[in-house]
C-alpha cells in the first residue's frame, strides 16, 4: 500500500465514479483501475463494487476509507511541517500566560521577539492556569506557562521552575518585615485567596489538609488585585508568591514572610498540545521563553527544578488524567 493508492481511492469513492476521479486526478483512468486492483490483490479484499450509478465502497473499501481520510492529512501536515523549517521562523503565536508570569515577561518579550523573530506575530493571552491548560489541550492556545493545577488529558508538560509560596499581610498590621511563618500560623490569620480552580487556592488548602491544619478563609475573590486590594486595606491577609506582590513590598505597604513547615511551592511548566510536535516557530519562541525565566531566576524567589520526574509525579497524583510528560534534549 503506498499514499497514491490511497489518494486513487479516496478520489473514486468520493467521486462514486472511475471516469470522474481520473479527470479530477489528471491520470488515465486505466493507470486509475490498474492501482485499484493491485490494492485489492494485495490484500486479498474487494474494496469497491460496481453498479449501474458508478461505484461504491464496500464494508472493506469503507474502512480503509476512514483511515484514508487521516492518513492523508497528517501526510500534508508532516510535508507542510518539514517546509516550514526551511525557512525563518513565522507565523502567529497565542501564548498563554498567568497573571504572575504575564507581569514579569510580556513586556520584554513582545519586545524581544519583536527583535529577534520579526516574522513571528505574539499574542499573550493572560488567564489562570486552569484555564490556559483546557485552552492549550483544545488547541485555542499552541502554548503556556502554567502551575501545577490538576492533571488534563492531551498535554504535553516541561518542568521549568519551582516557586515557594508567602504569607502577605498590610505592613499596618505585621509585627516584623520578612521572615518566616509556619503555616499554622498562617492559618491563625483570617485569610482572602483566589476563588477555585486557582493554583494558589488548591495547594494551599492541599497542604493544610496533609498538615491537618484548618485555614480561616474569610474571603474569594476572582482577581489577583482584589486580593491585593484587600489585604493593602487590612482587610485580611493573603498567600502569594512573592513575584506577585514584590512592588508592594518595595514600597512599605505590605510585609511578605516565607511560609516552612511545611514549605508550600508551586511548579511552573510548559505545556503544548500531546497530539502535535511543536513548529519552527514554537521552538524558537520557547527557547527565548526559557531563556528569559533563567536570566530572572536569580533577582526572584525561584528555583530550578532539579528532580522533574518527582514534578510529573506529583502532577500525576492530581484528579484528572496526565498527558504524556515531555522533557527537552
Amino acid at each position: 500500500m503506498n499514499l497514491r493508492q490511497l489518494e486513487y481511492f479516496v478520489a473514486i469513492v468520493e467521486a462514486e465514479s472511475f471516469t470522474r476521479a481520473a479527470e479530477a486526478l489528471g491520470v488515465a483512468q486505466p493507470a486509475l483501475g490498474q492501482q485499484i486492483r493491485k490494492l485489492e490483490e494485495e490484500h486479498d479484499v474487494r474494496l469497491l463494487r460496481r453498479h449501474s450509478r458508478g461505484v461504491e465502497a464496500t464494508e472493506a473499501g469503507r474502512l480503509l476509507l476512514d483511515h484514508a481520510r487521516r492518513i492523508l492529512p497528517q501526510v500534508d501536515a508532516a510535508t507542510a511541517a518539514l517546509r516550514d523549517f526551511a525557512v525563518r521562523p513565522h507565523g502567529r503565536i497565542n501564548l498563554g500566560l498567568t497573571t504572575t508570569m504575564s507581569g514579569i515577561l510580556a513586556g520584554p518579550l513582545i519586545r524581544r521577539a519583536a527583535e529577534e523573530m520579526p516574522g513571528i506575530q505574539l499574542c499573550p493571552v493572560e488567564e489562570m492556569s486552569s484555564v490556559l491548560m483546557e485552552w492549550v489541550a483544545e488547541e485555542r492556545l499552541q502554548m503556556a506557562l502554567a502551575f501545577n493545577v490538576a492533571n488534563v488529558a492531551g498535554l504535553r508538560w516541561e518542568p521549568v521552575l519551582q516557586e515557594s509560596l508567602f504569607f502577605v499581610e498590610s505592613s499596618g498590621k505585621g509585627k516584623a518585615d520578612g521572615g518566616t511563618i509556619t503555616l499554622a500560623e498562617v492559618a491563625e490569620h483570617p485569610l482572602v485567596v483566589p476563588a477555585s480552580p486557582h493554583s494558589i487556592r488548591s495547594l494551599i488548602e492541599e497542604r493544610a489538609t496533609e498538615a491537618g491544619i484548618r485555614l480561616n478563609v474569610v474571603y474569594e475573590v476572582h482577581a489577583v488585585s482584589m486580593v491585593r486590594d484587600l489585604v493593602g486595606q487590612s482587610m485580611a491577609a493573603t498567600v502569594m508568591p512573592y513575584s506577585a506582590v514584590e512592588e508592594g513590598v518595595r514600597a512599605g505597604r505590605l510585609i511578605a514572610k516565607k511560609i516552612v513547615a511545611p514549605e508550600v511551592t508551586r511548579d511552573l511548566f510548559f505545556i503544548h498540545p500531546e497530539r502535535r510536535s511543536l513548529s519552527k516557530a514554537e521552538l524558537a519562541l520557547r527557547a527565548v521563553l526559557l531563556d528569559m525565566l533563567a536570566q530572572e531566576m536569580p533577582q526572584r524567589d525561584w528555583r530550578p527544578i532539579v528532580d522533574r520526574q518527582a514534578s510529573i509525579a506529583a502532577l500525576e497524583r492530581r484528579s484528572r488524567p496526565l498527558g504524556k510528560a515531555w522533557f527537552s534534549a
